[in-house]
């Protein structure tokens, strides 16, 4: 069986860039990943990539994913991540299905996953008229009424995907106000279509075969209405994505991969870089970094285990 250097899971900003630095460095990587882009990948516009203004999610991932491919390394897309393993000889065993991989240091660049609000009719409706992911869906509910569940910086970059497209949109935030950027509202309460509902606790999604209506309740008045509604989005921030090594490393209590400034976890070969981390702003460009980083940290871990 093949031994890597370095196996990288994900498929991120943070997974992308530990591929291109580790493949600089000539050593044997293999990077698996289910998808690219990540969370990047939803954003409807990134204008905060210092050299690359107001570009769609999905275009920087593309050049990334691009850049990437024109190095040396082994690269298998499509594969979900099964089971991580820590063998006696400190050496490491990553299963996807039916294969088994194994390696001197890993990198989990795994970043986090859209969190739910585990309201009634939630996962039924779930590709029926409720997403997590404005930019893959908004063009599906064009002239038609809008909620988007979350009044933070998701929840507003989501309504304002939404409103391309929608003839109303409706933020039902759960705090007093927004805590959403200042710039993110002031574009939000610009636009005629958005309207901002604050200290809203979302209780029921309601329909047939398809959502039509939010239940919701005022928080300041304890009185519950309903919402007619089409399309829901909800956006209400994520989760790491560490359960593969839960068992394995030391976590913080959000559940984040607690690293040093070397990005080395608690287990001294496994490295982590990106969302998944305690690393606080968690900002595309910082996990570009993070990842760079977690690459050359692994490469110089492997340097030591040779005595160089």
């Amino acid at each position: 069986m093949t031994v890597y250097d370095l196996i990288i899971i994900g498929g991120g900003p943070a997974a992308i860039t530990a591929g291109i630095y580790a493949a600089r460095k000539k050593i044997k990587v293999l990077l698996l990943t289910k998808n690219w882009g990540g969370q990047m990948a939803w954003a409807p516009e990134i204008d905060n990539y210092t050299g690359i203004s107001n570009v769609k999610g999905l275009d920087l991932v593309n050049r990334m994913v691009a850049h990437l491919k024109e190095n040396d390394l082994e690269i298998k897309e499509g594969v979900e991540v099964k089971k991580v393993s820590l063998k006696k000889d400190s050496s490491l065993e990553v299963r996807t299905g039916e294969e088994v991989y194994q390696s001197r240091t890993l990198i989990m660049a795994t970043g986090r996953t859209p969190k739910k609000i585990n309201a009634a009719g939630e996962e039924k409706f779930l590709g029926k008229g409720i997403s997590y992911c404005a930019v893959c869906d908004a063009p599906l509910y064009a002239d038609r009424v809008v909620a988007v569940i979350g009044g933070g910086n998701t929840g507003i970059n989501t309504a304002l995907e939404a409103a391309k497209y929608a003839a109303r949109v409706y933020i039902l935030g759960y705090q007093p106000k927004s805590s959403a950027d200042q710039y993110l509202q002031i574009k939000a309460e610009s636009n005629p279509k958005i309207t901002f509902y604050h200290n809203i606790l979302t209780h029921e999604f309601k329909g047939d075969n398809f959502v039509s209506a939010v239940v919701y309740e005022d928080k300041n008045t304890g009185e519950k209405k309903e919402l007619a509604a089409t399309g829901v989005f909800i956006a209400i921030g994520s989760i790491p994505n560490s359960s593969l090594v839960k068992n394995m490393v030391e976590l913080n209590e959000k559940k984040e991969i607690k690293i040093d400034c070397q990005n080395a976890s608690s287990v001294k070969n496994i490295f982590a870089a990106g969302d998944v981390t305690d690393v606080s702003h968690k900002q595309i460009i910082v996990a570009t970094g993070e990842g760079a980083k977690a690459a050359l940290n692994a490469y110089n871990y492997l340097n030591q285990m040779k005595g160089e």
